[in-house]
């Protein structure tokens, strides 16, 4: 079975595709939305709130549109870099290519902050902490909106891929792994967690069961 080619988009505008109320945008009408799960419950938890995700690329970066449903929307994240998903609600997004070793980690929050981490290794230890992971600028640009009348949040990212991997990784279509996951945090319960990866023990690190999808050339790098 072939592996799904994500669309390539000729430009990315985060304020245009934000001034649409029901996405995706037309742009992105070829994209295929990923839907966030509980895999490795045997069904999911009461407080499970459905989401999904676009994945797209440009010629030079990747963009990316989540809409969480959440009636609850909270974060008290205040500077990049803050652990976000102990301060309330955060999307995470880990993203690798295949023929490299490592991998990165973004995270948005409902206000707008932001985490970037970037992992050596699959599997590199993490029982002393992730501070040695974190990258000092954010290596990628979001829009987070909360729109707690309607009941949900949204974020836009545009992802730049030359910062992630060298231009000789760009120039032909390559494979990629992705996946996208959430905290859904509330008053009075521990925060609700899914993934639009089939994961089959709780951990989103689970590397090897991220999936794979073929990228067009970025011809930015050609």
């Amino acid at each position: 079975m072939s592996l799904p080619l994500i669309p390539q988009l000729s430009r990315a505008d985060l304020d245009e595709w934000c001034a649409v109320s029901h996405w995706p945008p037309l742009a992105w009408a070829a994209a295929t939305p990923l839907a966030f799960a509980q895999t490795w419950l045997p069904q999911p938890d009461a407080n499970f709130r459905p989401g999904q995700v676009w994945l797209a690329s440009t010629p030079d970066a990747f963009v990316v549109l989540a809409e969480l449903q959440d009636t609850d929307i909270v974060t008290e994240g205040k500077r990049h870099n803050d652990p976000l998903w102990d301060l309330g609600d955060t999307f995470e997004v880990f993203l690798r290519h295949t023929a490299r070793p490592d991998y990165h980690e973004f995270h948005v929050a409902p206000n707008g902050v932001t985490v970037d981490l970037h992992y050596p290794r699959l599997h590199a230890p993490r029982d002393r902490g992730i501070e040695q992971y974190l990258l000092p600028d954010p290596h990628f640009s979001s829009r987070a909106m909360p729109e707690a009348d309607r009941g949900r949040w949204r974020v836009a990212m545009n992802i730049p891929v030359a910062p992630l991997v060298p231009a000789e990784f760009l120039r032909a279509e390559s494979i990629w792994q992705f996946s996208f996951s959430r905290f859904d945090c509330g008053p009075g319960r521990a925060p609700m967690v899914s993934s639009t990866t089939p994961h089959q023990g709780a951990g989103f690190h689970r590397a090897e069961e991220w999936l794979q999808f073929r990228v067009p050339a970025f011809t930015a790098h050609a």
